[in-house]
């Protein structure tokens, strides 16, 4: 069983399932993508959902100041750093007591040899691509991550899961929890709901779990 985060949400609906599947994250991205929305968007989709506190945002090289700026009014508690920041820069963000998710694009082994160098909540482990930095909808080689527990226990695994890979990515990685968006999708930015509450049904060992709140192990 892992734990679900549903990335690239644009719309109140694809939300509302979301959550009534029991997705335990649910992420807008405030960066260039095809699902980027502005902060005033989410705000106003987040404000539907008071109890729900799975939030995340998904940010790129972006200013601490607008970053900043994006989670206060939000209220965000799970910040995603998607691109090439620095320890310093996420560790900056956890003193001031938010979920920091460190994304890391896998290429071969050498895109891991900077881990140790974070103190964060958890690392999310994407598909290197040269021309993106998310949403390839492709797979890495799993292999890569090895079986170190400090990793696993706090692993969020992306880069084209769906319904269909699934089982065998959790059984062969055993991360805490798995991140999807294309997986999920009918087209950019719009869920199917027969994939998304498939995909969150296989997740969770097919209990369906509403979740409000999620935190990792400390």
């Amino acid at each position: 069983m892992a734990k679900v985060k549903i990335c690239g949400n644009t719309n109140e609906e694809d939300v509302a399932l979301a959550i009534r599947a029991g997705a335990d994250f649910i992420g807008f991205i405030f960066t260039e993508s095809k699902r980027r929305i502005s902060p005033a968007q989410a705000s106003a989709i987040i404000e539907k959902f008071p109890d729900y506190l799975g939030f995340a945002g998904v940010f790129l090289n972006q200013p601490k100041r607008d970053v900043e700026e994006t989670a206060r009014m939000l209220g965000l508690q799970w910040l995603q750093f998607h691109g090439d920041e620095t320890a310093l820069y996420c560790g900056s963000f956890m003193d001031q007591g938010y979920s920091v998710i460190k994304t890391f694009h896998v290429k071969d082994e050498m895109s891991l040899k900077r881990l140790d160098e974070y103190n964060v909540t958890a690392f999310l482990f994407d598909t290197y691509s040269a021309d993106k930095k998310g949403g390839t909808g492709t797979a890495f080689d799993w292999n890569l991550l090895g079986d170190r527990s400090f990793i696993h226990d706090k692993l969020f695994l992306a880069g084209g899961l769906n319904p269909d890979n699934l089982e065998a990515a959790i059984r062969s990685v055993r991360p805490y929890a798995v991140d999807v968006a294309s997986g999920v999708e009918s087209k950019p930015g719009k869920k199917d709901p027969v994939l998304l509450e498939r995909f969150i049904r296989l997740a969770h060992g097919d209990k369906k779990n509403n979740v409000t709140q999620s935190t990792l192990p400390q």
